[in-house]
């Protein structure tokens, strides 16, 4: 499948604060839990308010720390390969094509099972202490992961084989919706970000331009397209070639149940 290019024209609701950013990967920042070097694109340090974007390539043996986000939720979108999700002595496996959404309170860490593993997370709202190293469990003389584990309370949904929402309400979800989406050539994807909402588009694959007032942007393949709204946006791909966007938005307002 070959790369696409794709046009992202951003119409703002008149007279309402608004910001839409375009972050490049190459920026992003570094931190490590256990074995796993991860980068952080979304961040309250970059003006992200309600929620974070990590993204993290490893490979079979490493393990990302068993941790618990006090008031957060984690959605994990695995991009690549395979991994088990780990809570205590129970493991899960999950591969590429499916996402795990883990509710605040619950212990969970990941252990990779192939070279060239990609995931990435969000954690709804930040959780500032998985940065400074204080959530890593791994470290010597760091105490085990303080909550809980509780059976079904862990939800895993496949997302590539169908376009729209996988994570949403329905499933549990109160704090983030996030969606999959392929666009063929000249198809266009127009999600809303109201009032007090914040959205992320991490492209996947291809490459985008945003104009925003005019004026327009870059965004390639791991870049993120970070909107604070409300805002109206247009995605439209102007290839020949299939484009790949993993959208997410909190709170999920407008999001339906199902």
């Amino acid at each position: 499948m070959r790369a696409a290019t794709f046009l992202l024209l951003v119409a703002c609701f008149a007279g309402a604060a608004q910001t839409v950013r375009v972050l490049e990967f190459s920026e992003a920042q570094e931190f490590r839990m256990g074995k796993v070097v991860s980068k952080r694109i979304v961040h309250p340090g970059m003006g992200a308010r309600q929620i974070t974007l990590n993204y993290s390539p490893t490979v079979a043996g490493h393990e990302f720390s068993q941790h618990v986000h006090d008031f957060s939720d984690d959605t994990i979108v695995l991009l690549k390969g395979q991994a088990d999700l780990r809570q205590g002595n129970l493991l899960h496996r999950f591969h590429a094509g499916q996402s795990v959404f883990v509710p605040a309170g619950q212990i969970h860490g990941t252990i990779t099972r192939e070279d060239g593993t990609e995931m990435i997370s969000f954690q709804t709202p930040p959780d500032m202490a998985l940065y400074n190293g204080s959530r890593d469990s791994s470290k010597a003389g760091a105490p085990p992961p303080k909550g809980v584990i509780t059976p079904g309370a862990v939800k895993f949904v496949n997302f590539s084989d169908h376009d729209g929402f996988f994570v949403h309400p329905g499933i549990g979800a109160k704090r983030i919706a996030a969606g999959y989406h392929r666009l063929e050539s000249e198809e266009s994807f127009s999600p809303t970000v109201a009032s007090g909402t914040e959205a992320v588009v991490f492209v996947r694959r291809g490459r985008v331009q945003v104009l925003v007032r005019g004026k327009p942007q870059q965004a390639g393949e791991r870049d993120v397209v970070f909107v604070q709204g409300p805002a109206k946006l247009e995605l439209r791909n102007v290839s020949g070639g299939q484009a790949i966007l993993i959208y997410a938005l909190t709170p999920p307002v407008g999001v339906p149940k199902s």
